[in-house]
């Protein structure tokens, strides 16, 4: 995809002309070394797009002229909502920006009895800074949402999630993911932390509608296991066909 393509929030687009400063203005004018008549796409993170054009380049910012608005695709006919444990390390950056990459629509960060990592206030600011990059390098023209961390179960009680609900559980040998989606539709898809579900928390989740299903006969990372799944509910859905 192209480079040249700037996350600037709805807000900002109604007038004519836009102020792009901090890391996005230094992107443009010493990464790309945009000039004047530099031709630049902006998305605003809900399905819009718009073609605009450098006007000049100062030192602190550049500013563009907005041309054409085009009309927003359709939205997904199956948005997948990715619950997943936080891994260690810094393996959580990847996991975020993979499954954005994917076509993921929103990613709820749990923590879970045996997990790990419980994340700190305000870490959902970097994973969403990521979901932004991820969206304009990958050409989308909307940015999943990333929601704060939660307790596993609050993420089970959200009420906007959807009908059709899934479990990665490595117990549960015979169903396997791919085999349990069936028609496109909207989905949840739950994965677990290094040291699996907590027998009551597989019975929360079936409890809550969540359908335990498998990835096959190995063990994976948390971040491969999401990666993986989010690939395949894709791939079954016509994502990446």
């Amino acid at each position: 995809m192209s480079e040249r393509r700037l996350f600037v929030p709805p807000e900002r687009l109604g007038g004519g002309r836009v102020i792009i400063a901090g890391d996005d203005h230094r992107h443009l004018a010493r990464v790309l070394r945009a000039q004047p008549g530099t031709s630049v796409t902006l998305f605003d993170g809900v399905g819009g797009e718009i073609d605009a054009r450098v006007l000049r380049v100062a030192r602190d910012e550049t500013e563009l002229e907005l041309g054409a608005r085009r009309e927003p695709p359709a939205a997904a006919v199956a948005p997948l909502t990715l619950l997943t444990a936080v891994p260690r390390g810094g393996r959580m950056d990847l996991l975020v920006q993979k499954t954005c990459e994917l076509g993921v629509a929103r990613i709820v960060p749990v923590t879970t009895e045996r997990s790990v990592v419980r994340p700190e206030p305000g870490r959902s600011a970097r994973w969403e800074k990521i979901a932004r990059e991820a969206a304009r390098q990958c050409g989308r023209a909307d940015v999943p949402v990333v929601a704060a961390a939660t307790a596993l179960a609050a993420a089970l009680a959200a009420p906007e999630l959807p009908s059709r609900r899934l479990v990665l559980w490595e117990q549960q040998r015979g169903r396997p993911l791919r085999a349990a989606l069936g028609t496109p539709e909207p989905t949840a898809v739950l994965v677990g932390p290094e040291g699996g579900f907590a027998p009551t928390e597989i019975a929360a989740a079936e409890a809550a509608g969540f359908v335990p299903v498998a990835l096959g006969p190995r063990i994976l990372r948390v971040e491969t296991a999401a990666i993986v799944a989010v690939a395949l509910v894709a791939e079954a859905y016509g994502d990446l066909g």
